[in-house]
Parts: structure tokens; sequence; C-alpha cells
């Protein structure tokens, strides 16, 4: 039955990160979304803790980040897609790159600090609560 809960709790966790990243990887609204991804990431983390599901720790950690890198490579390969139909307008092939990499690099910073926050958190978390 736990297992079940988890199963829930990941897909659902994992569709709320994908809203809060529609924000972070835009680039006009990366750093205003900012501190909803850490309030998330945070959130989350208290989440699993508060339910008590201490034993999926790693498993949610290792499942999200599993899941996220792939993610980020159907995002480059898409790109790479729309790169090679761009067309033959220089200036409009260079726009295109340089907003694919600048959605890339927002994708693996927030990535990046989701996993982390989610792990201190929850760390600090179960630190503190056994002390």
């Amino acid at each position: 039955m736990q297992l079940l809960g988890f199963s829930l709790f990941l897909m659902i966790s994992h569709w709320g990160l994908m809203q809060v990243f529609r924000l972070t990887t835009y680039h006009a609204y990366f750093w205003k979304a900012l501190p909803l991804l850490l309030c998330y990431s945070a959130g989350i983390a208290w989440l699993l803790f508060f339910l008590n599901m201490h034993s999926f720790f790693l498993w949610q950690f290792v499942l999200a980040s599993v899941w996220l890198f792939a993610l980020g490579r159907k995002q480059r390969k898409t790109a790479e897609a729309m790169l090679a139909v761009s067309g033959d307008s220089a200036d409009f092939v260079r726009l295109m790159a340089a907003s694919s990499a600048k959605t890339s690099s927002h994708y693996t910073y927030s990535s990046i600090i989701y996993i982390v926050v989610f792990a201190v958190v929850y760390t600090w978390l179960y630190n503190n609560s056994f002390a």
C-alpha cells in the first residue's frame, strides 16, 4: 500500500515540477520563478517527510534525477530538429540556436536546483527529527 502511495506521490510531484519548469525554463521568467522552484523543492521534501515515506527518499531522488535527465535529452533532440528545419536565414538560425541553448541551460539549472534543494531539505528534516 505504501508503494502505491509513493507512486502516486512521485507522479503528482513530477507533474507539479513540470508546471514550475514551464516558468523557470522560459528566459524572461527564470529569476522571477526561482523562488517558486525553491519553495516547491522544499515543499516536496517536507511532504515526503511528513507522509513518513522515509524509505522512499532515495527512490524519489534517483527517479526524479533520471526522469529529469531523460527529459533534458529529449528536449535537446527536439531543439536540434527545430534547428535542422529552421531554414536558410542565418539570423533566424542564430536566434533559434541562442534561444535553444538558453532554454537548455535554464532546464539544467532548474533540475540541479530542484534535486539539491530537495535532498538538503529532506536530509535536514530527517536529521533534526531524530536528534
